[in-house]
């Protein structure tokens, strides 16, 4: 048995660390990413204790992004040409829209609603008829507000309300006037809230969008109450038209009130 020379000294070497697995939560940029696991050796960082890398907080869904300054600025543009086409159109044309344009607008619209709900209630549609059901929405949803303007440029022309009137609610002496210039408003508040839904779609302005943008449930209804009682008397056809948008929109949101009272 050898002894050690004197003066020095005799290390053990220390063991290899074992290594150890950590949960690392990976994901594209922008998005709650599911869990997924990465094996991590303690080697790595030392044999020392390891910290769990938090997920990325996610800013807002990559499928609905803000649009861009020009895109905005185009659909803006367009509105405004709605509106001048409907001062401008004559003859026959003129005729059809100043009858017809408002209850267009309105049945649109009527759908654009009920169909918003059948989107919301979770479980109802499966993905894809969901996907198309919102494309459906947003499109409904455009073309009331197209037929909508079409009807206020018709009736400024008609002379039958001032441009003032129509643009602030009052000054025509009608309420009725003032109510459905509420509505437009209502429903110009839903559209650029569904046009900047990414914008609003996290934890902390999801509830601000849903009210805001269900302010249309208000719009909608001052809308039917317009189109009931304002100008001339509405052919009978017309008030079934209403009473079954009427009916069916009620029926829809009292389907999702129950839905999310039982869930």
């Amino acid at each position: 048995m050898t002894r050690p020379t004197p003066g020095t000294l005799t290390t053990k070497p220390a063991p290899a660390p074992e290594p150890s697995t950590l949960t690392r939560t990976t994901a594209p940029t922008g998005t709650r990413p599911p869990a997924a696991t990465v094996p991590v050796t303690g080697a790595a960082v030392g044999g020392g204790a390891v910290a769990v890398v938090p997920a990325p907080v996610r800013s807002g869904p990559p499928h609905t992004p803000p649009p861009r300054g020009a895109a905005v600025a185009a659909g803006v543009l367009g509105a405004a040409g709605v509106l001048v086409g409907g001062g401008l159109a004559g003859g026959v044309l003129r005729g059809f829209l100043d009858r017809m344009a408002g209850v267009v607008a309105l049945v649109a619209l009527s759908l654009a609603v009920m169909v918003g709900l059948a989107t919301a209630l979770r479980g109802l549609l499966p993905p894809r008829a969901r996907t198309a059901a919102q494309l459906l929405h947003r499109a409904l949803g455009v073309l009331g507000v197209g037929f909508l303007l079409l009807h206020i440029g018709v009736k400024v022309a008609g002379g039958r309300v001032a441009a003032g009137a129509a643009a602030l609610g009052w000054g025509s002496g009608d309420a009725l006037v003032g109510l459905g210039t509420l509505a437009c408003y209502l429903f110009l508040l839903a559209v650029a809230t569904g046009v900047w839904r990414g914008v609003f779609a996290t934890r902390r302005w999801i509830r601000p969008f849903r009210v805001l943008h269900g302010a249309s449930y208000a719009g909608w209804l001052a809308a039917v109450l317009h189109g009931l009682t304002a100008g001339r008397a509405p052919a009978p056809w017309v008030v079934a038209s209403y009473a079954l948008c009427l009916t069916a929109t009620a029926a829809t949101l009292a389907v999702r009130l129950f839905r999310n009272r039982s869930a």
